[in-house]
Parts: structure tokens; sequence; C-alpha cells
């Protein structure tokens, strides 16, 4: 099964948990973060973690986020609201703080705080400071465990967010779903910066919109949707029309739906009548 969740659904899958009062798994949890990008979008799904009734087990927190923080004084954050609620001993939080931290100095006194704890690391950590190298290591470590894993685990998790994502959708009226991202346009909510990589910031809803307002037509060949997918919705593909990587945005006005077929063809030949066509399709669908 070809799995990939993008931030904005993240985040929507957070929202639609909170929204039934579930407290999200550890695995949930572990898929969410093993598909973020960069660490803009790990410090966005941390601040989404942070909000009331989400309830994040610390295990999450320090076992397996933590490898993801690379800013000291969000590290020191983290720890300070883990110690603070719990007696267990948690080596990972003064280690990672030790790898952000800028000097010997510093690094000792990390291991001299952590003795306060019952937590005694030995002072070859003092040698191990100021190792952005050793974190990214964590990093892809930790994502290659969860890799052997993901075959059993993601499906399951990924068909329940589909489900919920569906029936979101489905009691959410198209018009309802388009003076929304007009304000979030407005207020420049949906194209947020994401710092020096080249990662592009996609809304989940405004994939919704391209796809519902298409009616299940290929706004380029003006085909039916070859199939159907496991929740019975026409499989269209969303296409920006000026691509995110030439300064395009993610706004209803530049996405058109697509059949496989035509995304394709309009990648590889980027002919100019189709793209007229399709820019005449997206003013048409701000129109509904």
């Amino acid at each position: 099964m070809n799995i990939k969740m993008d931030l904005s659904e993240i985040i929507l899958y957070l929202d639609l948990m909170k929204k039934e009062d579930k407290r999200p798994l550890l695995n949930e949890l572990k898929m969410m973060l093993y598909f973020l990008e960069d660490y803009q979008q790990v410090k966005e799904f941390y601040n989404k973690l942070k909000e009331p009734k989400l309830n994040i087990q610390f295990k999450f927190l320090a076992y397996s986020l933590i490898h993801f923080i690379e800013e000291r004084e969000e590290c020191i954050k983290l720890k300070q609201h883990i110690l603070s609620k719990s007696k267990r001993k948690y080596y990972s939080l003064f280690i990672h703080e030790i790898l952000l931290c800028k000097s010997q100095e510093e690094a000792m006194n990390i291991i001299d705080e952590a003795k306060q704890y019952g937590i005694e690391l030995g002072e070859i950590w003092a040698s191990r400071y100021d190792s952005m190298w050793r974190i990214k290591n964590d990093q892809k470590a930790w994502k290659e465990g969860i890799e052997h894993d993901q075959a059993e685990l993601f499906p399951e998790m990924y068909e329940e967010f589909c489900e919920m994502k569906a029936k979101y959708f489905e009691n959410l009226p198209l018009e309802h779903l388009k003076q929304n991202l007009l304000k979030e346009q407005t207020n420049g909510l949906n194209n947020r910066k994401v710092g020096k990589v080249s990662v592009f910031p996609r809304s989940v809803h405004v994939k919704e919109f391209a796809k519902r307002v298409s009616k299940g037509i290929c706004q380029l060949c003006d085909e039916k949707a070859p199939f159907v997918d496991k929740q019975g919705n026409p499989f269209l593909e969303v296409h920006h029309i000026k691509y995110l990587s030439e300064k395009g945005t993610d706004t209803i006005d530049n996405v058109v739906a697509l059949c496989p077929n035509c995304h394709r063809k309009i990648h590889l030949l980027e002919l100019d009548q189709d793209f007229k066509k399709i820019k005449k399709k997206a003013l048409k669908n701000m129109e509904f």
C-alpha cells in the first residue's frame, strides 16, 4: 500500500481525533512524525501536540520526538515539561540537550543537572557538544527503525484516517469549505514560509475543494475519473498550475483536478494550450 501523509493531513488527523475525544496512540504519533519533511514541520507538529485534550504520552516525546528537536531552547522546554510531571529517568532528554549545546562547559553543567534527577551520564558526554551531525544520524536511524514496522502498522492506521477524513468532508458543505479557504488566503495562512529547504506546504482543504468542484471530471480531458477510491470517491489528482517550486500558491485559484494520465502529460509536455485550459477551469472553479 502506497502511504504518504503531508503536514496538513496530519494536523487534520489530530483535529479529528480531538473532536472525537480520542487520544492519539503511540504508533499513530510515530506514523505522523515519520512523514514530516523538515524541522519547520516538526515545530508545527509539536505545537499542535501541545493543545489541550490530546494528552500526548511522555514516552513518545522523550524517545521519538526528541530526536527531531534542533533548537536547544525548545529542547529545554520539552525537558522541563516532562520532568515537572514525571519521575521516570529520561536519559534521552539530557543527552539530546548536550548535543545541542555549544561548549564543553555547558555540557558539563547538563551532566551535573542530570545527577539531580538520579541520571549518571558519564563525563565522556562532555566532548559531544555541538553535534548536529549526531542529531541528523539519530533522526535517520529512528526513521529506518520505523520502516521495519510501517508495512504492518501504517495501512490500518492510514485507512482509519481516510475514513475519518471522508466523513469530515462529507459533512462539510462545498460553499463553507470555499469561504474558509478564501479567508485563509486573505490572511496568508496557507502560504507559510518553510525556511531554506525545498518543502512546499499543501493544504488538504485546498485538495478537497479542487476534487469536489470538479465533480469527478478531469479538468483537462473532460473525462470521468478512471476509478473510485476505497471511500467511493472519484480518483483525481490535484495539480498546481503554477508550480509551488516556482513560487506558485497553494490556493484554490491555482489548482485543478486531473486524471493521472493528464497529470503526467501536463508535467512532461507543458503545452501552452493545456495551461490555458486549466487556468480557465481554475478561474471558473472560483465562481462556484
